[in-house]
C-alpha cells in the first residue's frame, strides 16, 4: 500500500468519528457526575473512584479503537450511544 492510499474508507472514517464522539459524550457525563459527587457533603470516595474508573475505561476504548475494524466501531457506537441516550432520558424525566 502506498503512502497516499487511505487505510480506511470515508464511511469507516465517519463511523469512527461518530464512535469517538459518543465516547467523548459519555466521558463528559461521567466528568459531570464526578464534579457533582466531589461537591457532595460528605463526598463519597467510592463513588468518585468508580466514576474515575469509568472515565478511564472509556478513554481506553477510544484509544484502542481502529477505524478499519467495522465490527468494533459499530459495537462502540451502539453501546456508547445507548449510554448517552439513557443519561439524557434520565435528565429529561
Amino acid at each position: 500500500m502506498s503512502e497516499n492510499t487511505p487505510q480506511w474508507t470515508q464511511e469507516q472514517a465517519i463511523a469512527y468519528e461518530a464512535a469517538l464522539e459518543a465516547i467523548n459524550d459519555v466521558i463528559a457525563g461521567y466528568s459531570e457526575a464526578t464534579d457533582s459527587a466531589g461537591r457532595a457533603l460528605p463526598p463519597s470516595d467510592r463513588r468518585l473512584s468508580f466514576l474515575r474508573m469509568r472515565v478511564s475505561q472509556a478513554r481506553d476504548v477510544g484509544d484502542a479503537l481502529d477505524p478499519a475494524d467495522d465490527a468494533s466501531v459499530g459495537d462502540v457506537l451502539r453501546e456508547f450511544s445507548a449510554m448517552v441516550r439513557a443519561r439524557e432520558a434520565v435528565k429529561g424525566a
